[in-house]
């Protein structure tokens, strides 16, 4: 799987380059604004060279319904470029997924409402909930790549639908780069993708906290509500609930 991913990523490595630069371009004012002109010039080079570093090692996972989850896998070698940059200044964890979450908030507001629309209603479609319900009644648990997959249907008030992670990809890699203080971390990246996209998700356990699973409950309308079990990771999502 390492030869493939090697033989992807890195044919597609100045696009990956591109859209990294297109992410920094809308955290420049932010960062400035956070650390002074200096820093932030300083942590773009430093989180690009750590990104490019990274792209040969970013699990690919063939196939169309793998889609999102490279997609997740993607965001997550970005979000572990920013943390090892920032580790070389003293900085820690939380406060370098306080700009991953910001980066992941400004990304979707670019998203065109109709998009963010489209994708919504798919989210909580008939034809998605035909499907989730006929492999929860089969029992099925899926595998795509590191990640393995349970699905659940549910009675509506609780949650509509749902998946319990038996494995994560994500919690893989970044425990594969010797960085695993920072996966409970970069699992609540998830805020911001549940926000903008309304999906209602709500999750109280994940592996990176210590879990057999990770517990996505997805409800229509709902707020999200998702929570850690690892203090200083709760502590950083309640700061930047608050602002």
């Amino acid at each position: 799987m390492k030869e493939l991913s090697q033989k992807y990523y890195v044919s597609r490595k100045s696009k990956l380059l591109k859209d990294f630069d297109k992410t920094a371009d809308l955290m420049q004012a932010y960062l400035v604004q956070r650390y002074g002109e200096e820093f932030a010039g300083i942590l773009y080079r430093e989180t690009r060279r750590e990104y490019e570093d990274l792209i040969p090692e970013i699990p690919y996972i063939e196939g169309a319904r793998a889609r999102a989850l490279n997609s997740f896998l993607l965001i997550t070698a970005q979000e572990l470029a920013v943390y090892r940059a920032m580790k070389k200044h003293g900085k820690g964890p939380g406060e370098a997924w306080e700009i991953c979450h910001e980066a992941i908030k400004r990304r979707m507001e670019k998203f065109s409402r109709i998009k963010r629309r489209l994708l919504k209603s798919f989210i909580f479609s008939r034809f998605l909930k035909r499907r989730v319900r006929r492999r929860a009644e089969r029992g099925e648990q899926l595998k795509f790549g590191d990640f393995e997959i349970r699905y659940l249907i549910g009675d509506g008030e609780e949650f509509d639908w749902g998946v319990d992670y038996v494995g994560c990809g994500n919690y893989n890699f970044i425990k594969a780069q010797g960085a695993e203080e920072f996966a409970p971390y970069v699992c609540m990246s998830d805020i911001a993708l549940s926000n903008a996209l309304g999906w209602g998700l709500i999750r109280t356990q994940t592996i990176a906290d210590g879990y057999e699973t990770c517990d996505f409950r997805f409800k229509k309308g709902s707020e999200t509500k998702i929570s850690s079990k690892t203090p200083e990771v709760q502590k950083a999502i309640e700061k930047i609930l608050k602002c």
